[in-house]
């Protein structure tokens, strides 16, 4: 074969490779632990996602999801996205469903729903880095509606970012361009270009040749410049920002070695400059990435600005990270740390200073726990009536974006419910087990009737006695949209807090160990600011003058219970409060009585009148409580910043029962103590 005949071939391979091209394999990617992660939607790495922006990768023609690895796939573009502070990395690959066109299910609408549940699943707007075609599948997919909240998927979307993308298709002459001194002699028409290619790929599978059948399919058609399908594409809206990254090679020949003879732009190979910044707005001018070369140097060695390098160009990649920079500190600065508290008959959000009213609490009823969806788009509150007589569960939950005052506020008559949580996004009571089945009851973000969910692998009560046997008491949220609960499965007036399980969105049961004592105190546990521990309240009753109350500690991760003996004090020693400090260490404040001693009395209606001693604060340490200096609170709660809020006040003046107020302080913006609110009764900061 001459040595035109092997650069003709050579160049007949490039041009099929830079033709809108990227790798051709795609590598498995470990599977998320999130409902969002599917065959197409996989995370780079199992980073934590709840209160993390998502940053999805999406590919281009021919290619996978393994086009981003660049030249170090362990130092990927995605996985150093994925090491940001914050932030997750997801790739979303649909070389499966190639050579079909952006509206096939399996591409843009797909695209659309991964969006749409991966803002849902982290309370952030995504942003979108698209390389080529994938700019056109990202332009498709945020046009769609988005089914799971309602809007458009734009709106779940903080920026998109296009690189080497045809916005008005491709010119194939600026690839003939680069190889018309060559390829000219021997390439009569383009069908001998592709049917040679073939041919000469057809034995091996995964060659680059391969990318011709993809070329001839739906997707060649449509990605001719200003083709039809183009022209149909929804238009950008115009509150997306979208910024375009583009290559613009200028080429020469110098056949003789004498002087070069200039060619003109090539843009980067695969799509001309003007094709790939068509479209750009609200984020200035397009980056261009310019490079000179000289035509054979171009074929042999390519450019850092051809269509194939562009996307996991050092530069490139540092520019988009520095975006990604940007649009979280905008998205967080938007997503101020927000306390919800009940005082009075309402419930109230409180962001750095500025306090407003989500909604009222019926006369004659008073909010006793309140929870965060994961995402901070969902908030509820379990109100009981002063006498006891009757429960209500209310859930608000918010559009992306919107102003926490425009939550959409239902509740539901629970009579029997005790606490609440969220599984994921789904929030869940207790009061619906029965003796025979343990179950949840589940209730809707629409504002339906609440469902019954059932709790499998939990076996029926046949040898328990007393009022709270089959009793599912909700700790709080587990990891992965999973919750955890307590299982009242021993008996008697004073039953045991049970064994301890994690619980799936199926109701599928993981048993996490047991914890010692007699019930939760009608105490919400405290969890810790990363969500991976909880500390659990507990009584023991042995007889009228042995009583007493402490606290287990529930590590989520490992299921281990630890159970630290109580602090040495005089008579029986009873649990104010627990929580946990920034760093996850558990503090707890407790108190004690003479029990049945001299002090003991009892009032004229039978009532046990405690002779309080004074209040102590301990933090554990290596599972012993040492006694701290710190001031006693009734409650805390610390947000993953590290704001702490508490609330001061007297301790109830009974050992269990009734509802406690206090002064509800907290750290603003400058990390200053202030005020929020008297006399409330229930708080949590969102996550």
């Amino acid at each position: 074969m001459s040595l035109a005949h092997r650069g003709a071939r050579l160049l007949i391979v490039w041009m099929a490779l830079m033709l809108l091209g990227g790798l051709i394999s795609a590598k498995p990617a470990a599977a998320a632990p999130l409902d969002c992660a599917d065959n197409s939607l996989k995370q780079v790495t199992q980073e934590p996602v709840t209160n993390a922006m998502p940053v999805v990768f999406v590919h281009g023609i021919a290619s996978g999801a393994d086009t981003w690895d660049g030249p170090d796939p362990k130092n990927s573009f995605p996985r150093k996205v994925a090491t940001l502070l914050k932030a997750s990395a997801w790739t979303f690959d649909y070389r499966p469903a190639q050579p079909g066109w952006v509206t096939d299910p399996r591409i843009g609408p797909a695209l659309s729903d991964a969006i749409n549940c991966l803002a849902q699943a982290s309370g952030y707007k995504v942003m979108v880095v698209a390389h080529s075609m994938g700019g056109l599948v990202t332009q498709f997919a945020v046009s769609l509606p988005n089914g799971r909240t309602g809007g458009k998927t734009w709106q779940n979307v903080a920026e998109v970012v296009t690189i080497g993308t045809p916005t008005r298709g491709s010119k194939a002459a600026s690839i003939l361009h680069v190889g018309s001194v060559f390829a000219a002699p021997f390439l009569p028409t383009m069908e001998a270009v592709f049917g040679a290619c073939a041919q000469y790929g057809a034995s091996e599978d995964g060659s680059v040749c391969g990318i011709v059948d993809v070329l001839r399919g739906d997707q060649g058609m449509a990605l001719r410049y200003d083709s039809p399908q183009i022209k149909a594409l929804p238009p950008w809206p115009n509150a997306l920002p979208v910024r375009a990254i583009a290559g613009d090679i200028k080429v020469s020949v110098d056949p003789l070695d004498l002087k070069p003879l200039p060619l003109g732009s090539v843009g980067d190979v695969a799509v001309t400059l003007p094709s790939a910044t068509a479209y750009t707005n609200k984020t200035g001018v397009p980056y261009v990435c310019k490079d000179d070369q000289d035509v054979l140097q171009l074929i042999i060695h390519g450019s850092k600005c051809d269509h194939f390098t562009l996307k996991t160009q050092p530069t490139v990649v540092d520019m988009v990270i520095k975006q990604i920079n940007r649009v979280q500190r905008e998205q967080t600065g938007l997503r101020a740390p927000e306390l919800a508290y009940a005082s009075g008959n309402a419930v109230n959000l409180w962001t750095d200073g500025k306090a407003k009213t989500l909604a009222t609490i019926p006369s004659g009823y008073r909010a006793q726990q309140i929870a965060w969806s994961g995402s901070g788009l969902s908030i509820a509150w379990m109100a009981t009536k002063d006498d006891g007589s009757g429960t209500r569960v209310y859930l608000a939950r918010r559009g992306l974006g919107e102003p926490p005052v425009r939550a959409r506020v239902h509740d539901w008559e629970c009579d029997g419910c005790s606490t609440i949580a969220f599984r994921g996004e789904e929030l869940v009571s207790d009061g619906a087990s029965t003796a025979e089945q343990a179950a949840l009851w589940s209730y809707p973000s629409s504002g339906e009737p609440r469902n019954l969910a059932p709790v499998s692998s939990l076996r029926p009560i046949d040898d328990c006695f007393g009022p709270a046997c089959g009793r599912l008491d909700l700790l709080g949220p587990g990891p992965d949209g999973t919750v955890s609960a307590a299982y009242i499965d021993a008996g008697g007036n004073f039953t045991g807090v049970g064994t301890l399980y994690r619980i799936d969105a199926q109701g599928r049961v993981d048993r996490l160990g047991g914890a010692d004592g007699s019930g939760l105190l009608g105490t919400v546990p405290a969890v810790s600011p990363r969500r991976d521990k909880i500390a659990i309240p507990w009584f023991r009753h042995l007889s009228a003058c042995e009583e007493f109350s402490g606290v287990s500690v529930l590590d989520q991760m490992s299921g281990q219970v630890t159970q630290p003996r109580l602090p040495d004090l005089p008579g029986n020693v009873w649990l104010v409060s627990s929580w946990f400090d920034s760093k996850g260490q558990v503090h707890a404040a407790f108190r004690s009585e003479p029990g049945c001693g001299s002090n003991d009395q009892y009032g004229p209606d039978g009532a046990r009148d405690y002779q309080w001693g004074a209040t102590h604060v301990y933090r554990l340490v290596g599972g012993h409580w040492v006694e701290t200096k710190e001031a006693p609170v009734l409650a805390r709660d610390v947000h993953r910043g590290g704001r702490a809020v508490s609330m001061l006040g007297t301790p109830p003046a009974t050992a269990t029962g009734g509802y406690a107020e206090g002064r509800l302080v907290a750290q603003n913006a400058a990390n200053k103590t202030v005020e929020v609110a008297q006399k409330v009764h229930a708080f949590a900061w969102r996550p």
